[in-house]
Order: C-alpha cells, then structure tokens, then sequence
C-alpha cells in the first residue's frame, strides 16, 4: 500500500513539475512549441520512478526532503534546457537553499560534520573547475551550468566525494559521446552549443541512487 501512494504522489508531483516547467519554456521562449500533455505525462512517469527510488534510498525525513527538492529542480531544469537551452537560476538557488537547510539540520542532529565539510569542498571546487571552463572556453558551458554545478556539489559531496567526483565523470562522458554522435550522424554541429544541464542531472541521479555500484576514486 506504501509503494501505491508514494508512485502516486510521485506521478502527481512529477505531472505538476513538467506543467510549470513548460510555463517556464513558454516565457523564455514563445516560438518553442511542446505537447504539454506528452511533456505532463513524461514527467508523472518520471515522477513516479524518481519517489520509489528516492523512499529505498533516504529513510530520514530531512535528507528525503533534500533529495526530493534536488531531483524535482532536476527535471524541471532538464525539460526546460533542452527546450530553450537555458537554466532558470531561480530554480537553482530554491535548490540551493532548501540542501544547505535540510543537510545541516540533518548533520547537527546525527553529528555528522564531516559531511558538511565535504559538501563545502566538493561545491567551491566545482564552482572554481566551471568558471575557469567558462573563462577559458566560453561557449563550452555557460553561466547556468557554473551556478548549478556547486548546488549539486553540496548535494553529492554530503553524500561523498566519490559521488561528486562521479557525477561530474559521467556527466561529460555522456555529453561528449551523445554530441559526438550527433555531429558524426549529421543532426549538429561542432559549433552547435550542446545542453549540458540534462547531463549533469542524469549524473547527479545516477550516483545519488547506484553510488554503491560505482567503484571508489580513492580505493583505500
């Protein structure tokens, strides 16, 4: 009876996550033209997948809360980068506040320090590693990719290194061979600005849910 309702609420937060995302598409960009009921419809499966993992893996409310906030800005970020290629920062900065909110409250109450410092680490590191990519190569990720890049820090690194770093692994590894191939196969170009925010949401979630199934970068 638990797994019903919580792929239900899923499904329905998923549905409402995908309808005000589109709202968001529609403002940055009229001309984009989307099925909302295919894109409600994505999102309530999504939705519902994302709550069963999200319930298997955290089992104290604070971190729950947390990573549920962190996966619904994903996918609302997801739908709308791929749609107008642009990441919308108020979206960010709610995740943002809501991880530093609940990860302390969970930190203090277990005496678990280590992981805000860890947290810290991986975000100014990843902040630092995305404005010099930026610098350096401006059209390789933009300033939405640089403000959610220490977010998801925060999140990952609380959770450990070998999360963050993995996230980030993966995240190009997927972009470069998707953008590849879409360069060899015709449908783009090498001067064509790729969406890399979907990239780093499917590595954040990747190493958030199968972090137990990724090898260790500092194999002890």
């Amino acid at each position: 009876m638990i797994y019903l309702l919580t792929i239900f609420v899923g499904a329905v937060v998923g549905g409402l996550i995908s309808f005000v995302a589109n709202k968001f598409v529609t403002e940055i960009d009229e001309q984009v033209s989307v099925s909302q009921n295919k894109l409600v419809g994505s999102g309530c499966v999504a939705g519902a997948f994302l709550a069963v993992f999200l319930f298997s893996r955290f089992s104290s409310w604070d971190l729950l809360i947390a990573y549920a906030i962190l996966c619904s800005g994903l996918v609302m970020q997801t739908i709308i980068d791929l749609l107008t290629h642009r990441l919308v920062r108020s979206i960010t900065y709610l995740m943002a506040a809501v991880g530093s909110t609940f990860l302390i409250i969970h930190a203090v109450r277990t005496d678990k320090s280590s992981s805000l410092i860890s947290a810290l680490t991986c975000a100014v590191v990843g902040l630092v590693l995305f404005l010099v990519v930026n610098k350096v190569s401006p059209g390789g990720v933009g300033l939405g990719d640089v403000r959610l890049v220490p977010v998801l820090g925060w999140y990952l690194g609380f959770l450990g290194y070998n999360e963050a770093i993995w996230a980030i692994f993966i995240a190009c590894a997927t972009a470069s061979v998707i953008g590849l191939g879409l360069v060899v196969t015709g449908r783009s170009s090498l001067q064509r600005k790729l969406a890399f925010g979907p990239y780093l949401a499917l590595g954040s979630i990747v190493c958030i849910f199968a972090s137990r199934a990724l090898p260790s970068v500092f194999p002890v």
